[in-house]
């Protein structure tokens, strides 16, 4: 059951930081280091000033890829207007921030715009989790949601190319198949790491992709594999069926999911201004 509505109960207290006066090469450190998708960037004031995500730091590398990085810093990269919300929000109002703007989080920022922590799409599905009252097979089959336009690449492709177009259409991972078949996954931070590492040149996806994939079946129940990506901290799943790549699911389409199933026993508990707001 909820905890509450109040997001402050869900929000991550303590997100990881860099200053916008920071170099490129100390935000990479900090995303392999600390396995994130993203940093908040602020000022001397602890005003949150922007975010830089890993795809921004992946597009930096691939636009010098052939010149020394130490000189870009953070606010050259950064987004600088990243959806913010309060802590006296509640819990509904940034769920539907989240799936209406398309962000994987939200910052949550006092009246001054110090940042107090970050909410993401995670929490949130962790959340309404917690308040499934029935049985969780009703709520559906992740065939009923999955996308099936997926995009993927062989193994022997060449990174910077798979790299240029994941950024290009702001994909974080990509599944790698031996024809139709999964047998790999690349991600952005894999990439990130490869490229700041090595500076690759004709380096293929299989020097660097994961040949172990947490993938799931086209007929899995929605809130067991919502509950396993929870616990992996996965927060996109490719859909298997025999083997073969079938589709995909997303943590922002599982938390929509839930969150319309659960809206109306949910929102009882506290008050009927809620019931709507998913």
């Amino acid at each position: 059951m909820l905890r509450s509505v109040d997001l402050s109960d869900y929000m991550q207290h303590n997100p990881v930081k860099i200053s916008i006066d920071d170099s490129l090469d100390r935000a990479v450190e900090l995303i392999i280091e600390h396995r994130v998708s993203g940093l908040c960037a602020i000022d001397g004031n602890d005003a949150l000033r922007g975010v830089l995500s890993e795809m921004d730091c992946l597009k930096a590398a691939l636009a010098t890829l052939n010149e020394a990085t130490s000189g870009v810093v953070i606010g050259d990269c950064m987004l600088l207007h990243p959806i913010k919300i309060h802590p006296d929000d509640d819990l509904f109002t940034a769920i539907k921030a989240i799936i209406d703007n398309r962000v994987s989080g939200l910052c949550v920022v006092d009246e001054g715009e110090s940042l107090l922590g970050v909410l993401s799409e995670m929490d949130c599905l962790r959340a309404i989790l917690s308040a499934i009252y029935n049985d969780h097979r009703e709520v559906g089959r992740v065939s009923e949601h999955m996308t099936t336009d997926v995009e993927s690449c062989d193994a022997g492709a060449d990174m910077i190319t798979v790299a240029t177009d994941m950024l290009s259409k702001g994909r974080r991972r990509r599944p790698v198949l031996d024809g139709d078949r999964l047998i790999g996954q690349i991600t952005c931070r894999q990439m990130l790491f490869g490229l700041y590492r090595d500076r690759p040149h004709g380096d293929q996806v299989q020097q660097h992709m994961n040949a172990t994939v947490d993938a799931c079946q086209l007929h899995a129940d929605i809130v067991s594999i919502a509950n396993d990506m929870l616990i992996k901290g996965r927060r996109r799943r490719p859909v298997i069926d025999d083997g073969r790549l079938v589709g995909q699911i997303t943590c922002r389409q599982l938390l929509r999911v839930v969150s319309e199933f659960n809206r109306n026993q949910v929102a009882a508990n506290f008050d009927s201004q809620y019931r709507d707001l998913l």
